[in-house]
């Protein structure tokens, strides 16, 4: 598990590299159209979705209900790099926790996945919203991370 625990906090530290990029006032950023949200939501919903796989890996049961749980932050309550920050930090103090504490499975709806599994699917999630603020920092101008930008090749 050490291994899949090393690769998830790299993912982690690109995304902490993405957040100290940009201002307070650059997360406030949106695209023009209805589907998107501004940039800061995305670091939200990276820090609310590790927040359930945490309460998964601590109780062994994905409960998918929490998604649209108000017992956890809102995507939109963090809007300045700092409380973004905070917020990741909880976060992710609150999923190692609760891997060191873990059996090894969690139960998803139809099947139990081995935590390696489990963690693995967490950092798919933040990959698929590095995608995203790639669009964005296209969309908008800003300039990626010098390491970000290197170990993606871009």
């Amino acid at each position: 598990m050490d291994d899949f625990i090393k690769r998830w906090q790299f993912t982690r530290s690109e995304t902490i590299e993405i957040l100290q990029s940009l201002t307070d006032e650059q997360l406030q950023f949106k695209p023009e159209g209805d589907k998107w949200q501004s940039i800061f939501h995305q670091f939200g919903c990276i820090s609310r979705t590790q927040l359930i796989y945490a309460k998964a890996a601590e109780d062994g049961v994905m409960d998918l209900s929490l998604f649209s749980s108000s017992k956890i932050p809102d995507k939109d309550s963090h809007q300045t790099n700092a409380a973004i920050l905070a917020f990741l930090n909880e976060s992710n103090d609150a999923w190692l926790t609760a891997l060191s504490q873990n059996n090894g499975a969690v139960k998803w709806p139809g099947d139990k996945k081995p935590i390696e599994v489990h963690i693995m699917s967490l950092a798919e999630h933040e990959r698929l919203h590095h995608g995203q603020l790639v669009s964005y920092f296209t969309t908008a101008g800003f300039e990626l991370p010098p390491n970000f930008k290197r170990n993606w090749a871009l």
